[in-house]
């Protein structure tokens, strides 16, 4: 069985190399959070149901983790919320069954196991937090690149440029590794689940209990089953990673914003 790593569907749009799989899968995760939005917000009611009050507990939780970062409150809540649901989804589509659609290039997996994609929200979160950093002091907050010394101001402007790549790199790595390695132990189950090792294995707890055709879909059954709690634990990757890139932007955006920064 050949793995194919790190190879997308490019296909050309107006002089620029798009990788096609990773744009579908984003737009599929964004078009899902908009409708989930839209949805939770369609009939609004004074006693919430138990999807609006879960959408509102959301909502409460990003709110709060804005109260010290500046005075655009609401826009920082709508920019962590909006980037946490979006990385959560993207890193959990990875586990969708896209293998059942064959593509020229490349197959559909997370769209953030694409360094592209966790770059452009990095500088986006690069961008936003130095104006909302201008935006709360004015000019002045430039006047962290020069302390506490004036040759110092290099690896201050530096620092802005290497937080973007930490959380870009961070990001893709761990989803792309936990990809390989659900795939890795997809081809091993695959190599080693011949109708004659499933056979031979189930014969022998399930022996005279069960027909042969019976007890060969059993052991398919059980070897289908093996992933399972490497795929568990992805999903628990996919929100700690989406939580820390959204706890870091937090960070970034406090420490742009702070008076005495």
């Amino acid at each position: 069985m050949d793995f194919h790593i790190g190879e997308h569907w490019v296909v050309n749009i107006f002089g620029l190399n798009v990788h096609m799989d990773t744009l579908i899968t984003m737009w599929c995760v964004m078009l899902f959070i908009l409708l989930l939005s839209l949805f939770a917000v369609l009939n609004l009611k004074l006693i919430p149901n138990k999807f609006q009050a879960a959408f509102e507990n959301i909502v409460s939780i990003f709110a709060g983790l804005t109260k010290n970062l500046g005075g655009v409150k609401s826009a920082n809540a709508t920019l962590l919320m909006s980037i946490f649901l979006f990385i959560i989804l993207g890193n959990m589509a990875g586990q969708l069954p896209w293998k059942l659609i064959h593509l020229p290039q490349g197959e559909f997996a997370s769209p953030t196991n694409d360094i592209n994609v966790t770059a452009a929200l990095a500088v986006t979160v690069l961008i936003y937090y130095i104006v909302q950093g201008i935006i709360e002091k004015g000019p002045s907050y430039f006047k962290h690149y020069f302390k506490p010394m004036l040759f110092m101001t290099p690896f201050n402007i530096l620092e802005d440029f290497t937080r973007p790549l930490t959380l870009a790199v961070r990001l893709f790595a761990n989803i792309l590794a936990g990809e390989i390695l659900i795939m890795v132990l997809g081809g091993l189950v695959f190599m080693l689940l011949t109708p004659e090792s499933i056979m031979a294995f189930t014969q022998n707890i399930l022996h005279g209990l069960l027909p042969e055709t019976w007890v060969y879909n059993a052991g398919l059954f059980i070897g289908s089953l093996l992933p399972l709690p490497i795929m568990f634990f992805e999903l628990f990757v996919a929100f700690i990673q989406a939580l820390v890139f959204t706890l870091l932007t937090a960070a970034y955006i406090e420490t742009a914003t702070a008076k005495n920064h």
